[in-house]
C-alpha cells in the first residue's frame, strides 16, 4: 500500500543534470545525466570522496 510520500508531488525534481568542471588537465565530469525526485519528508545525500565533485 502507498504511504503519503509515495503518491506526494515532488518538492524538487531534477532531470538529466550534467555538471562539468575545470581542472589543470582539462575539462571533468562531475555528474552525467542524474534524474531524481525529492518529496516532502524524504531525505536526499549526496555521498563521495573529497574532491570528487559533489558541491560542482
Amino acid at each position: 500500500m502507498p504511504n503519503e510520500t509515495d503518491t506526494a508531488a515532488p518538492v524538487l525534481a531534477v532531470r538529466n543534470l550534467k555538471a562539468y568542471f575545470h581542472t589543470g588537465e582539462g575539462l571533468a565530469r562531475a555528474v552525467d545525466d542524474i534524474s531524481f525526485d525529492v518529496r516532502p519528508g524524504e531525505v536526499f545525500c549526496l555521498v563521495g570522496e573529497s574532491g570528487c565533485g559533489k558541491s560542482v
